[in-house]
């Protein structure tokens, strides 16, 4: 019988999946963490990399991958300088709050039962936050924003998978010792956004996007029932995330994905009188994950406006992860403010930039469809009547 054991990183014959000279294999990692976690986290949880292979290999060039795309961005479609300076404070800020998170995980173990090995919590905030920083590419494109930021919520399933396999926690404690951990790493990411905000002259959210993952749940009420609430919430969204994954790993399909013309048949021929243009619909259909986008522009005198429905698919888990934790939050500068609020299962984010006059505005429903209205020189009011026009109802109907 073969042996499938894992080597120590330092051993001649090293773990081809921690090689920092080949970055063949750090794609065989990331799509293995992403398409079979629990796999993985068994070969992970054998690997002794020190903490300097483990941030060269791995953590170093996937943290890099937001920053790189914001800074795309702000050449692209704007926000020059201001974006460019933040993408290198973020950088620099999430490389420390990985090590940070790690110290938080181990030291927490013995409360949950758990055994403290600093390394394997290293492990544990690493490999859970590759999620995050692939689907961080998506903040090259200003509209793809809150999408990235759902994706970016498969982390919080990596990680409940990876607790009991590292740190040795009972699987009983994991869901409470998961919410612990995801409440202390979105309340850095906050600071860590005040921070940016402060020496780039931005909003502190656009750095991360949803950051105040469950802060009300854990932090600001730290009610046993309330927690005990958010925990089963969290439990089934986790199933539900186990289930997707499950069926993404076997290249099945397991949703019926609404029809991409009949999404933009959802939006509104015109709006202030102004006509839809430049419309295009997208259908994804690909190793088990389905989406399904429709997307029009309307030129409103000086400004435009750009409309999204989308049908999430398959990736209705992590919309169903949000609207669990239950995100409420708000953030302001100078020149604008940014908040995110959840109510009925209805998760919205509001952003504005009255410098800019750019701004946002997204409602995702019941997990499974988002609705995100983005402009360039029209109002907030303007931004809400345009995600209002859309009849959320009739969306959630077509994916039935």
């Amino acid at each position: 019988m073969a042996d499938d054991s894992v080597p120590p990183v330092q051993a001649p014959d090293p773990n081809p999946y921690a090689n920092p000279k080949n970055p063949n294999n750090l794609i065989e990692r990331v799509q293995a963490i992403l398409l079979k976690p629990a796999a993985t986290w068994d070969v992970i949880e054998r690997e002794t990399p020190d903490v300097k292979t483990l941030y060269t290999s791995y953590i170093m060039p996937l943290a890099a991958i937001g920053p790189v795309a914001t800074a795309i961005g702000g050449i692209v479609f704007g926000g020059g300088l201001f974006r460019i300076v933040s993408a290198v404070l973020l950088y620099i800020l999430s490389l420390i709050l990985i090590y940070v998170v790690a110290l938080i995980i181990d030291g927490l173990a013995p409360s949950f039962n758990g055994q403290k090995n600093f390394i394997q919590a290293l492990k544990v905030a690493a490999y859970s936050s590759t999620a995050g920083w692939v689907a961080a590419v998506l903040s090259i494109h200003p509209g793809l924003g809150v999408i990235g930021s759902l994706l970016g919520l498969y982390g919080l399933y990596l990680m409940y998978l990876g607790l009991p396999k590292l740190m040795k926690n009972p699987a009983d404690k994991t869901i409470v010792y998961m919410i612990v951990n995801a409440v202390v790493y979105f309340v850095l990411v906050l600071i860590m956004g005040a921070v940016i905000a402060t020496f780039a002259g931005i909003s502190a959210l656009t750095t991360g996007g949803l950051a105040a993952l469950a802060v009300n749940h854990a932090v600001v009420a730290p009610n046993v029932s309330k927690i005990d609430q958010a925990a089963n919430h969290m439990e089934a969204a986790a199933n539900q995330m186990a289930a997707q994954a499950s069926a993404m790993e076997n290249g099945q399909t397991t949703v019926k994905l609404a029809d991409a013309g009949a999404l933009l048949a959802l939006l509104p021929p015109s709006l202030n009188g102004v006509a839809r243009s430049d419309d295009r619909t997208q259908a994804n259909t690909m190793g088990g994950m389905a989406v399904s986008t429709a997307e029009g522009t309307y030129r409103i005198g000086d400004g435009s406006l750009h409309l999204t429905v989308t049908d999430m698919g398959t990736m209705a888990g992590f919309g169903a992860m949000a609207a669990a934790v239950n995100i409420n939050t708000s953030s302001s500068s100078a020149t604008g403010y940014e908040k995110v609020t959840t109510q009925n299962g209805q998760m919205v984010t509001e952003e504005y930039d009255t410098q800019s006059k750019h701004g946002k505005y997204a409602v995702v429903s019941n997990g499974r469809i988002t609705v995100e209205a983005e402009g360039d020189n029209v109002d907030m009011a303007t931004l809400k009547s345009a995600v209002a026009s859309i009849d959320l109802g009739r969306a959630q109907a077509l994916t039935k």
